[in-house]
């Protein structure tokens, strides 16, 4: 469904089940809500499941007037989330956020905003460091290449890091593909801009007082291992580290029986 949100109109999956047990899915970039396709369908039987087209993908439009790069940041991605909360969701009822990647650097920006709301968080393939200066510039090439040829200019360079290579060239290669070039121009350069200069959220990760989970791909080359364990090291109420093997970047898609079964047992656990 669709709903207004600031100046947006939002394309979000919503899969209802009791507003008690919700859980709001936050996607990476440069992708949609239907990376999570395998979670919602095994999630909606027990949980509300959310899962919007965050500002600048997917189905998800401008409305007013077109905001520059300099203008989105992550702090108006979780905006808009929390907009869309307003609408759609009970006050009352605090929510699991699931983040992956950028999906992540949202979640923490919602933790800084609105912690009241939130009573559990997932952090799939994602990391608290701001980029260093070389992963900056980095998507600053990005930026440059895609006003100059279109999303096609960075798809194929991407999946060589998101994927394993086992999935590069099967259906996950061909699904991640399509995501990446159906966001428009403008959302991915907006939303590169947004992240090479997103916060250091070192010092959020000591103030998540609720239950968290920390996720990665075995062979995650973009948030490693390592990124794991340094959140994992400062969040003070945590369940044990899940590594997902036979996956990268992309773990809810890779394996997503391992990325479902560690998902569930964390929902379970007493809060």
């Amino acid at each position: 469904m669709f709903v207004p949100v600031n100046d947006l109109s939002m394309f979000v999956e919503d899969r209802s089940a009791p507003d008690d047990q919700t859980i709001l899915f936050l996607h990476g970039f440069p992708f949609d809500h239907s990376m999570w396709r395998e979670q919602l369908q095994l999630f909606s039987s027990e949980y509300r499941c959310l899962a919007p087209d965050l500002r600048g993908h997917g189905g998800t439009v401008e409305t007013g007037q077109p905001l520059s790069a300099d203008q989105v940041t992550i702090d108006l991605l979780a905006d808009d989330v929390i907009a869309l909360l307003d609408q759609i969701h009970p006050r009352q009822h605090r929510i699991t956020v699931c983040g992956l990647s950028m999906g992540g650097y949202i979640a923490f920006a919602l933790w800084r905003k609105i912690p009241e709301r939130i009573g559990r968080l997932i952090l799939a393939d994602t990391k608290a460091t701001a980029d260093t200066p070389e992963a900056r510039a980095r998507r600053l090439v990005q930026a440059s290449q895609v006003n100059a040829s279109g999303p096609q200019a960075i798809s194929s360079g991407m999946l060589d890091n998101l994927l394993t290579e086992r999935n590069r060239t099967g259906i996950i290669g061909m699904e991640v593909r399509t995501m990446i070039e159906n966001t428009t121009p403008k959302g991915l350069v907006n939303t590169l801009h947004a992240l090479a200069e997103r916060p250091d959220s070192t010092d959020t990760l000591s103030t998540i007082k609720v239950p968290v989970l920390v996720v990665v791909g075995a062979d995650d080359k973009l948030t490693t291992l390592q990124d794991a364990q340094y959140m994992l090291e400062r969040v003070p109420n945590k369940a044990p580290l899940i590594i997902i093997p036979r996956a990268a970047h992309l773990s809810p898609l890779e394996n997503p029986d391992s990325f479902n079964l560690a998902m569930s047992n964390f929902l379970h656990l007493p809060a």
